[in-house]
């Protein structure tokens, strides 16, 4: 199985991906530290650094997009302003998601999504067939 790896953060997901047989064609992570590291473990794998600017077109196929997209806009630990927080990512990730088509979507993030954006994405997913 061919796998996106959406904010990759230092390969957590991806080791696990990897662990189950899961074949990573690439990686969309911002910041420059975490590059570092998965540059170091998966030097042969293309890391993308904005997932504003990724297009389904420059990954192809892949029958599996995975990611633990930005949880501050739900954390207790912030302010969970949720879908008003600019950090607020699933937009971009759906977005691949309904360009890229695969058999399998992995999202993670923290409790409190469950709360403000569970229904909502959910509901996202079902309507593109999922």
């Amino acid at each position: 199985m061919r796998a996106l790896s959406l904010f990759s953060g230092i390969g957590g997901l991806d080791l696990a991906a990897e662990a189950a047989g899961i074949e990573i064609v690439a990686m969309c992570e911002i910041e420059p530290f975490c590059q570092k590291v998965l540059h170091k473990h998966w030097p042969e794998i293309p890391i993308y650094s904005d997932v504003r600017l990724l297009k389904g077109e420059d990954i192809g196929a892949v029958e599996l997009i995975f990611g633990g997209f930005p949880c501050q806009p739900f954390s207790v630990a912030g302010d969970q302003r949720g879908f008003d927080d600019e950090r607020y990512l699933w937009p971009e990730f759906s977005r691949l998601v309904e360009e890229i088509r695969p058999v399998w979507v992995v999202g993670e993030n923290v409790p409190g999504i469950l709360r403000i954006a569970a229904d909502s994405i959910c509901k996202g997913l079902e309507l593109k067939g999922y």
